[in-house]
C-alpha cells in the first residue's frame, strides 16, 4: 500500500472532490489535514482565490500545502505562497484531475458539462439552481434561460471514479439530463492524480510553489486566461 510521505503537509480541497479525495487518503494511508472549501466559491475566481489566500495565510509551521484544485477558472492564479510551498495539479480543473490518465495528454469531451457527487449535491448545482429559477420565473422562462445557458453543451458527463454507488447518482443524474435536454453519459473516471497529490513525487505533473513565489498561470502550462470553468451562473 502506497504511504504518504512524513513531511508537515495540509491539503486545501474543493468540496466537489469530497468523496473522491477520501477515498484516495484512504488507499494512501494518509493523516494530513484537510480543509474543505465549498464549491460555491467555483462560480467567482476571484472569490475562490482570496478564499484559498485566506487559507494560506492561515497556516504556521507547515512543509507543503497541498491544493485539491486544477487552474480552476484562473482562481487559482496570483495565490502567493506566504506561509509554505504549493503543491498544485498541473490541470486545467477537477475534471482533468479524475478523467486524465497518468503520461497521456487530456483531452476535453467538447459540449459536455461534467458532474460528480459533489457537484450534484452542491448547493450551487445545475439542479439546484433550475429550481431557484423554477421559484422565481416559472417553467417557461425557466427552460429558455437554461437553453441560453447551456447552449454550447450537448452532453451531461457523471464521471465514476469509484468513489461512490454510482448507481443511485445516475438516477440523479438522468433527472438533470431530462430537465435541461441533455444527453446523459456515463465515464469511468481515476484518482489516481489525488493519491499522487498525497504521497508524490512531485514532478511535470504539479505546479510547485516555492514560498514567497506567486502562482502564474505559465505554471500550468496555459496563456488562455479563462482555463477551467464551466459557464453557469447562479442564478
Amino acid at each position: 500500500m502506497t504511504r504518504c510521505t512524513t513531511l508537515n503537509n495540509i491539503v486545501i480541497a474543493c468540496q466537489t472532490l469530497y468523496d473522491e479525495l477520501n477515498l484516495a487518503v484512504k488507499i494512501a494511508n494518509c493523516n494530513f489535514p484537510i480543509i474543505w472549501i465549498d464549491s460555491e466559491y467555483h462560480l467567482d475566481p476571484n472569490k475562490l482565490r482570496e478564499k484559498l489566500q485566506k487559507e494560506i495565510d492561515a497556516q504556521d509551521g507547515v512543509d507543503n500545502i497541498l491544493f485539491a484544485y486544477g487552474c480552476c477558472g484562473n482562481g487559482l492564479v496570483g495565490l502567493t505562497a506566504t506561509t509554505a510551498d504549493l503543491i498544485i495539479p498541473k490541470t486545467d480543473d477537477c475534471i482533468s484531475m479524475l478523467m486524465s490518465k497518468p503520461g497521456e495528454k487530456f483531452e476535453r469531451r467538447k459540449e459536455t458539462y461534467f458532474l460528480t457527487k459533489g457537484w450534484i449535491e452542491s448547493s450551487k448545482g445545475l439542479k439546484q439552481e433550475y429550481q431557484n429559477a423554477l421559484r422565481r420565473y416559472g417553467p417557461e422562462k425557466t427552460k429558455a434561460i437554461f437553453k441560453i445557458m447551456l447552449k454550447n453543451y450537448k452532453y451531461l458527463m457523471l464521471i465514476d471514479a469509484g468513489a461512490y454507488n454510482i448507481h443511485e447518482y445516475i438516477e440523479k443524474a438522468a433527472e438533470i439530463a431530462e430537465m435541461t435536454s441533455l444527453n446523459l453519459i456515463v465515464e469511468k473516471g481515476s484518482i489516481w492524480y489525488l493519491i499522487k497529490l498525497l504521497t508524490g513525487p512531485y514532478d511535470k505533473d504539479f505546479c510547485i510553489i516555492k514560498k514567497g513565489e506567486k502562482v502564474t498561470v505559465e505554471h500550468f502550462g496555459f496563456v488562455d486566461n479563462n482555463i477551467g470553468h464551466q459557464d453557469i451562473v447562479a442564478i
